[in-house]
């Protein structure tokens, strides 16, 4: 069985004026950190928002374990198992943690929000990424590094096979960077492929198991 869980093949992005990709191939590999580098305008975030369904493709195939894809929005790619962190997070700061987990999958007790098995399930997503928060914390009483373990605590949640990182560490201290990577390496020994997008060759080179660098898409 391969260990290869997605192919991008000639992918080809163009808007008013401007080919964003050009003919772009990216090959990834189960359980392992892929950096995906380039300049800003070299076309990285465009290539993981027509992965993440955000974006429709001009041309290329996806394959997702070795299924072409086609996604309509970014709900299809979820439920795929692919989930993307932004560089903005996008949590709701005044709703809790465990509201911001499972935002539109609720579990229901009859008409009712069961708000225990939901912080229950909550607390067993926290303690996977190693956050020591009480699921009924709520969000804008956290830091941006708590925020983003979040994120990446409703990743899994998703059952997600790729998670996308967009510049993870621009607002981190050194400490939560650190932090970070022990998150990173206790997903890639679960199986779970990272695509990691930087421009710090320090970070890249500690961390990750294949590169791909971009240049003028």
């Amino acid at each position: 069985m391969s260990d290869i869980i997605l192919e991008m093949k000639g992918i080809m992005k163009a808007f008013p004026g401007v080919q964003a990709l050009d003919n772009v191939n990216l090959t990834l590999r189960k359980g392992t950190v892929h950096a995906l580098m380039g300049e800003n305008g070299a076309g990285k975030s465009t290539l993981m928002k027509c992965l993440y369904g955000i974006y429709y493709r001009d041309a290329g195939s996806i394959l997702l374990d070795e299924e072409e894809v086609k996604f309509s929005d970014s709900k299809e790619a979820i439920d795929h198992g692919i989930s993307m962190i932004h560089q903005e997070l996008q949590p709701i700061p005044h709703m809790t943690v465990a509201e911001n987990l499972f935002l539109g999958k609720y579990p229901k007790k009859g008409l009712f929000v069961d708000h225990k098995t939901m912080n229950n399930e909550t607390k067993k997503y926290l303690d996977m990424v190693g956050l020591d928060v009480a699921p009924t914390t709520y969000l804008k009483d956290l830091t941006i590094s708590q925020q983003q373990s979040v994120e990446i605590a409703k990743a899994i949640s998703h059952n997600a096979k790729i998670v996308i990182m967009d510049e993870p560490t621009s607002s981190l201290t050194s400490n939560e960077v650190e932090k970070l990577f022990e998150i990173i390496k206790s997903l890639t020994d679960k199986g779970i492929a990272i695509i990691y997008i930087s421009h710090k060759m320090e970070e890249i080179l500690r961390i990750a198991d294949d590169v791909t660098v971009m240049r003028d898409g």
